[in-house]
């Protein structure tokens, strides 16, 4: 009797842990998921008044321009750091593709592209308009290039 209340006890440990695992595997994949979004929205922070200035709805800024792309010069290399854990099997909803890690190297190339692409926009600040344009369109197509692959379209 007592053997078979140990056994019924260690079942219902051993259950608990189960559980208490998967609960803890999902709350990691929903900050994993959630610190990813979040450093892809300041990103996004940092894009809009470019995009802005490039479609003439706001002054041309070249020292917003060369600020901004240079905090996206420091953020850019943290993407692939975000995406390291693969959560596709995850049932938490995101935008992100299954392909990131089936071919991370190519991802990581992508984001490593977009940070290059943000350092020449930051130099071409100094070239005048023209140049920062041309620039920044070679930076929305890092970003767009990324997309296209590895972001899922609403």
């Amino acid at each position: 009797m007592l053997r078979n209340a140990m056994f019924r006890n260690a079942v219902i440990f051993s259950l608990l842990l189960c559980f208490g695992s998967a609960s803890w595997a999902d709350e990691r994949t929903q900050k994993t998921i959630e610190a990813r979004q979040g450093l892809l929205k300041v990103v996004a922070q940092y894009f809009g008044p470019i995009v802005g200035m490039a479609k003439g709805q706001i002054p041309y800024d070249a020292a917003l321009i060369e600020k901004n792309a240079g905090m996206i010069v420091q953020l850019a290399p943290m993407i692939p750091d975000m995406f390291a854990m693969d959560t596709s099997a995850s049932d938490i909803t995101s935008q992100a593709k299954a392909d990131i890690w089936g071919d991370y190297a190519d991802f990581s190339a992508k984001a490593a592209t977009t940070a290059e692409r943000a350092e020449a926009l930051v130099a071409a600040t100094a070239e005048g308009r023209g140049a920062t344009m041309k620039a920044f369109g070679a930076l929305g197509a890092s970003c767009k290039s990324c997309h296209d692959s590895y972001r899922q379209k609403n």
